[in-house]
């Protein structure tokens, strides 16, 4: 199940980073787009969406990482 567009997930939600969607990546700085892992479990901390909607992601590991909606799919 890919992830809805709005309204945004809920804290805690789990996902699964899925790969990175390279049409927005102008849109992230170096350091934002370092903080990405791909094909890993989490949950959403929280979104943002003064400049469109992405998720603030703990990964497994405890490291966090910023994700557009299309770079991450819900587990249910």
């Amino acid at each position: 199940m890919s992830t809805k567009k709005w309204p945004p997930l809920d804290p805690g939600t789990a996902v699964r980073t899925t790969q990175p969607n390279l049409e927005k990546r102008r849109e992230w700085s170096d350091e934002g787009w370092a903080s990405k892992k791909w094909g890993v479990q989490g949950e959403i901390l929280t979104h943002h969406d003064s400049h469109g909607l992405c998720y603030d992601v703990r990964h497994e590991d405890g490291t966090e990482g910023c994700y557009d909606p299309s770079e991450l799919e819900v587990i249910t």
